[in-house]
């Protein structure tokens, strides 16, 4: 069980954000570039695509950094221009005279700031002459703060308990949860967690305390185990504090003695025990290879015992239920069998072209099955198939809830996938126990169609991320490219015939497309095309500016 009240403000700009620029601070790029460069600047040069050589170069390069929650000027960061520095004054204004670059590398940095919410932004601002002669606004994004208590059922403070915070992510390859910081409670059971605006889950593992005491700690989960959504998080935006009350279960524990069937040598790594009520607890079994035996502690309860063998080759596991009393027990059976091995298949669409009969291999495609369930030690569960000696590929897949993702590979996509009767582009993999022999069978195609069109950001031309999101059923939840730097153009070359929503951001934009409520907040920007196989429609787009995205 678990408590949480939430405390939200605003923390002033200044406060935990020391003047010095300390060595080892990754050098990142804040957002966003208001210049608007028109046809004047760039002369007719750049609709025939000649060289911006001939383009003026300014000798000062000067504007101006700000905090994306508040719009207020940042003093003092480090805005750096290829291999020249500069701080900002306190209004927040920068300057490089005497400039010679014909091109620059720009990037900004202050402790407490980082230079986007989305942790796979790469932060460079690669901009020409052209656009270096207009005054620069570049972003920087405060730290979000999620903090805490870590309490005992009868409020005492519960010190040197690991609480970790999991981003939720998405991107072409579809969802995973990414440690974003990990911190012990101090000794008044507390803990602070500095992080980027995003979404996420706090969560403490189980602890086992010691022995002379015979009490741990249970597991607990904010937003808790077992919702009936997957994608319920906590959202935290840039400068804002979430404060929560951890009160994880405190109990007695008890060792529990197993006994496994011989391996040839080779014994079990990981024993996982699931709870009535849900949660995973994650326990350090303590072998004794020359009996065969093995103890794990666990508290009062009833729970389901699952051992995992891991062998790249022929992975074992086995179930068990077993219920603890208020004291010690032993005759715990571990009866291993293999983990289902699911065979794939790739097949060759019937409709080819004549010149193109090379399919891509399994691997190019970005196979994926991923789990309903996370893995308490991993975040979460995705599984790639696994090359076999015959050069054949399988997915050791534990009894569960899968979901195939998949993506295209230069002229060739997913265009049906299939185990038994189920619809794996629209519906999920179910493993049973002793599932194998039954292939995925995973159908290719290269009859694909093309966009192409133009982005503009404030009405200039611009360098964007463009975002194609299926309509119909699709092993890819979302195709990502970028448009072109000198004059916005982007080409999206080999697409899979179908409908799509297509949006463009100045700033990488990272949520769950599958869900159409995503977009919502961006409507305006949305566009629908139909592409049919040869077709390559023309698709301008105006990008979403990274000030309209809420921090």
């Amino acid at each position: 069980m678990s408590s949480v009240r939430i405390v939200c403000h605003l923390r002033p700009s200044g406060l935990l954000l020391p003047s010095l620029i300390f060595a080892g601070v990754v050098m990142v790029t804040a957002g966003r570039l208001r210049a608007q460069v028109g046809a004047s600047s760039l002369g007719s040069s750049s609709a025939t695509g000649t060289s911006l050589a001939a383009t003026v170069v300014p000798s000062t390069v000067s504007g101006l950094v700000i905090n994306a929650a508040t719009g207020s000027p940042v003093p003092r960061a480090l805005v750096r221009l290829n291999n020249r520095a500069v701080l900002t004054d306190h209004e927040g204004k920068f300057r490089f005279d005497q400039n010679t670059e014909t091109n620059a590398n720009i990037l900004v940095s202050k402790p407490g700031f980082s230079a986007s919410t989305e942790s796979q932004e790469p932060g460079n601002l690669f901009l020409q002459a052209a656009q270096l002669g207009a005054p620069l606004e570049l972003r920087l994004y405060p730290e979000a703060l999620l903090t805490g208590t870590v309490l005992a059922p009868d409020g005492t403070p519960l010190p040197r308990i690991s609480v970790t915070a999991q981003r939720s992510f998405y991107d072409d390859t579809g969802h995973r949860w990414m440690t974003a910081g990990q911190v012990q409670t101090d000794s008044h059971g507390n803990f602070r967690l500095p992080v980027s605006a995003g979404d996420y889950r706090l969560e403490t593992r189980y602890s086992p305390l010691d022995r002379t005491s015979g009490e741990a700690v249970l597991p607990v989960m904010v937003p808790s185990e077992g919702t009936s959504s997957t994608s319920q998080t906590i959202r935290v935006h840039s400068g804002e504090e979430q404060h929560f009350d951890l009160r994880p279960a405190v109990s007695p524990a008890h060792f529990v003695t197993v006994t496994t069937q011989s391996s040839g040598g080779r014994d079990f790594t990981r024993i996982t025990a699931r709870s009535s009520n849900g949660s995973t607890l994650q326990v350090n079994p303590q072998m004794n290879g020359g009996t065969g035996e093995t103890k794990i502690q666990l508290p009062q309860g009833t729970y389901t015992l699952t051992a995992t063998r891991n062998n790249q080759e022929n992975p074992e596991q086995a179930e068990t239920t077993v219920t603890v009393p208020d004291h010690d027990i032993s005759g715990v059976v571990f009866q291993f069998s293999p983990v289902p091995s699911i065979p794939v298949e790739l097949i060759m669409d019937s409709s080819l072209t004549s010149d193109n009969t090379q399919p891509p291999t399994l691997p190019q495609l970005g196979l994926t099955l991923q789990s309903d369930q996370p893995d308490p030690e991993r975040g979460d569960s995705t599984l790639r198939p696994v090359a076999r000696k015959d050069q054949s590929f399988v997915f050791t897949a534990s009894p569960g809830s899968y979901r195939l993702q998949g993506r295209n590979n230069g002229t060739w996509f997913i265009k049906s996938a299939s185990y038994g009767d189920s619809d794996l582009l629209q519906q999920s993999l179910v493993v049973v126990p002793g599932a194998a022999g039954t292939p995925i069978r995973v159908t290719v195609s290269d009859q694909t169609g093309a966009l192409q069109g133009t982005v503009s950001l404030n009405g200039s031309p611009s360098q964007c991320w463009i975002y194609l999101v299926p309509s119909g059923p699709s092993a890819q939840s979302v195709m990502s490219l970028r448009s072109n730097s000198s004059n916005g153009s982007y080409t999206s070359a080999h697409l899979p015939p179908g409908s799509y929503q297509v949006i463009a951001f100045e700033r990488r934009h990272s949520v769950n497309y599958r869900d159409p409520e995503s977009l919502n907040p961006f409507h305006s920007f949305v566009h629908s095309v139909t592409i049919a196989a040869g077709d390559k429609p023309t698709l301008n787009l105006d990008a979403v500016p990274v000030a309209e995205v809420a921090p």
